[in-house]
């Protein structure tokens, strides 16, 4: 894969970009945008005498070609069931390309934005959204994407930010503190809920990976996908902590129009909270190299970023356990 002495992407450039486009018997009319993404880069490329394509360029060395490709024989059995997703196109009985030491796929534009947060009655088309998914999925397994405790993304967390040179000193011993607090709580709710069913998820469900496309929603970036608890597909989208069951009630409402859901699996979003809270601060450590992420999050060098990440994980601590 590519290498570089500066950061994963410092080779793809835009001409590196539509060649790559090109290398597929496409024609590009040198009209490149650049679109939200800090994992992978992704690209809206004019396309001559056509709609244009998003051009997916994924980060060196994170995923292999095999859990790739999981993703996107995910997304095309998704499609073949009439599931709302982004599946990426076939040229030649291929969806995964290479150019230049990346990978890439290329997939039709889809117009609209992210569903306003905390509308309830889109929330009620998200859970069925997610509801559908997860039906049409029911008996899915993947070795590629397996299941990954959250303790133990939880401890390889830590350790990343502990070697994080930016963590105030003043901060070191509270951050411990914290995280061992929620390591126990974590591993007694698993141990209680240990036979709470696995199944193939998307895995960031986030807001912002559904576009709403004059009214049909539909799902975008599985490159998280992965088995996982039902329950890790709903709780991104509660927005408001004062209107929780208000926001379930109508998730859980539309996804039971298609699929089951296991009331018990709710305990579970605490767990799923600290371990994305303290993965994702990891997370920015470990991609810093990368230019773009000190552009993006300015503030993480600053003391207010530790202070209110620690704020958040005491919180989680404090309300441990109110979900049902």
């Amino acid at each position: 894969m590519a290498t570089s002495s500066d950061h994963p992407y410092s080779a793809l450039t835009p001409d590196t970009i539509m060649d790559a486009v090109e290398s597929k018997g496409l024609y590009c009319d040198y009209r490149l945008y650049p679109l939200n993404s800090y994992e992978n880069r992704v690209y809206q490329v004019g396309i001559e005498d056509s709609t244009p394509l998003i051009a997916k360029f994924y980060r060196p060395q994170r995923w292999s070609k095999a859990q790739i490709q999981v993703e996107h024989d995910a997304l095309h059995a998704l499609e073949e069931e009439d599931i709302a997703v982004a599946a990426p196109i076939i040229l030649d009985n291929e969806s995964l390309f290479e150019h230049n030491g990346f990978y890439f796929s290329l997939t039709p534009k889809i117009i609209g934005d992210s569903p306003e947060a905390g509308d309830l009655d889109q929330l009620f088309q998200i859970g069925e959204l997610i509801g559908s998914m997860h039906a049409a999925s029911a008996d899915w397994t993947t070795d590629a994407k397996p299941f990954i405790d959250s303790l133990e993304r939880v401890k390889q967390a830590k350790r990343k930010v502990e070697a994080c040179p930016f963590v105030p000193k003043s901060m070191r011993d509270g951050y411990e503190k914290v995280v061992v607090s929620l390591g126990k709580k974590m591993e007694t709710m698993l141990k209680t809920h240990s036979t709470a069913r696995i199944r193939f998820i998307h895995g960031d469900c986030h807001r912002s990976n559904i576009i709403n496309d004059q009214g049909r929603l539909t799902l975008v970036d599985f490159d998280d996908c992965k088995m996982g608890y039902a329950v890790q597909d709903l709780w991104l989208h509660i927005t408001d902590a004062s209107a929780k069951q208000t926001q379930l009630s109508e998730l859980i409402e539309g996804y039971e129009s298609f699929c089951s859901f296991d009331a018990q699996e709710l305990d579970l979003i605490d767990v799923m909270m600290a371990e994305r809270h303290i993965s994702y601060t990891a997370w920015i450590a470990e991609r810093w190299n990368d230019p773009a992420f000190p552009a993006i999050f300015p503030h993480f060098i600053g003391e207010d970023f530790w202070r209110q990440h620690l704020h958040d994980l005491n919180d989680i601590v404090a309300h441990w356990g109110k979900w049902r």
